[in-house]
């Protein structure tokens, strides 16, 4: 069978990590011989690039990943072609808005990534053993300094679940124009542009690749890679995917991410693949 797929981009939470955060042996054997069969192999994340990045070396991985999409699609690292790019900041006074709101009525921690730095309105452990898992600084600060240059998007940790879909039903009646919001996790909601998603970097790899979008599978789990698996060439959910991101997929995988779902799927459904 012909391969008609050239590029493949993964989420990583919820899709080629288990719930401990770690690449199992066969999900990290299946990716090495996807790239080794010469197809090109992307990240496709809320985090930032340098974040993806620190990741990387922990899964010690025999080759390097062809293409990073970081913050929502909001910046592309082609590995390929060496172009770079980051879009759709969210200016100050969105950025005060969405923190004000979000304070004034849920107990929650806002939190944003200053390059090396995490920014947070109060430091707790959550928010250290967030900054641990990416490699940044947490640092304390007030409202003025949290927002006081545009950044792609603010987050918001929970203690609960529960707090999370309260949110969720408190903005579906709250207008917030300028402003789109979405849970990545369990206990963490996130704002950024309207315009904002993992789709944002497909017509850029694109062109970059000189490909076309049917020869892009995509792969992930929640509400934030709904747009890509959407507009992608083949969109996959995994079985422990939200409702929401299942009805986005094309196909949707039988096992879910703590025993290999992705890796088996495409052994089983793809064999072209590894031609």
């Amino acid at each position: 069978m012909e391969k008609k797929i050239k590029l493949i981009l993964l989420d990583i939470d919820g899709t080629i990590v288990n719930s401990s955060w770690d690449m199992t042996p066969l999900t990290k054997q299946t990716l090495t011989r996807l790239h080794a069969a010469g197809i090109l192999l992307g990240i496709a994340s809320g985090r930032p690039v340098d974040d993806i990045s620190f990741h990387l070396k922990k899964w010690d991985l025999p080759f390097d990943f062809d293409v990073l999409v970081g913050l929502n699609g909001c910046e592309v690292q082609n590995n390929v072609t060496g172009a770079y790019s980051i879009s759709h900041e969210l200016d100050c006074q969105r950025l005060r808005t969405a923190v004000t709101l979000m304070q004034d009525h849920f107990d929650c921690i806002p939190f944003l990534y200053r390059g090396p730095l995490i920014h947070a309105l109060k430091v707790d452990e959550v928010i250290r053993t967030s900054a641990l898992k990416s490699g940044k600084q947490p640092v304390e600060v007030d409202l003025d300094t949290l927002c006081q240059s545009p950044c792609v998007k603010v987050m918001f940790r929970t203690k609960d679940g529960q707090t999370v879909a309260e949110m969720e039903r408190f903005l579906q009646d709250t207008p917030t124009p300028g402003l789109k919001w979405f849970k990545t996790q369990e206990t963490l909601m996130e704002v950024s542009d309207p315009d904002v998603s993992k789709a944002l970097a497909l017509p850029i790899l694109c062109a970059q690749l000189d490909l076309p979008v049917e020869a892009i599978m995509a792969c992930g789990d929640t509400t934030n890679d709904n747009e890509m698996l959407s507009q992608a060439g083949l969109g996959v959910c995994l079985a422990n995917g939200t409702d929401d991101t299942k009805a986005c997929a094309d196909e949707i995988t039988a096992i879910d991410n703590d025993h290999d779902g992705l890796a088996r799927h495409w052994m089983e459904h793809h064999p072209e693949l590894f031609d």
